[in-house]
């Protein structure tokens, strides 16, 4: 069993992803969302407030998330910047083949992020799950 603290506190957490929403104008009333959306909203902001505790998600001074992937068997250490989608982003999907929406997802998140989509293709586990989850966000 793993006792090592996390150097950001739940609190701390807590309201950098308030901030992070607020400025990326994300829509999170969960009064509005049925149960199912409800249970991936839960998951989501619980996979990205973890990252946070462990100082593997940071919110820059601009409201974006900037995620350290901390796997080992990730192929990708650099930290990955989270840009608010533009037209251009749900552009890059459209060269995709029909059927292959894991090609369009990693291109749009190319696209957000500036990265090759190669860069998520690397992740591993938990830095690819955190990635994933900040996407959804911001995509809805």
């Amino acid at each position: 069993m793993d006792t090592k603290e996390n150097p950001v506190a739940l609190e701390v957490a807590e309201a950098e992803f308030d901030r992070f929403a607020d400025e990326m104008d994300l829509d999170l009333d969960t009064s509005l969302m049925d149960a199912e959306d409800l249970g991936q909203f839960a998951k989501q902001k619980r996979r990205i407030l973890r990252a946070m505790e462990r100082g593997d998600l940071t919110v820059n001074e601009g409201g974006e998330a900037v995620y350290t992937p901390s796997n080992a068997l990730s192929k990708h250490s650099d930290p990955i910047t989270f840009h608010e989608r533009t037209g251009a982003s749900l552009m890059a999907m459209d060269g995709k083949k029909k059927g292959h929406d894991v090609a369009k997802t990693y291109a749009v998140m190319s696209d957000m992020c500036g990265v090759h989509p190669s860069v998520f293709a690397g992740l591993a586990g938990n830095d690819a799950k955190v990635c994933e989850a900040l996407f959804a966000l911001l995509m809805d």
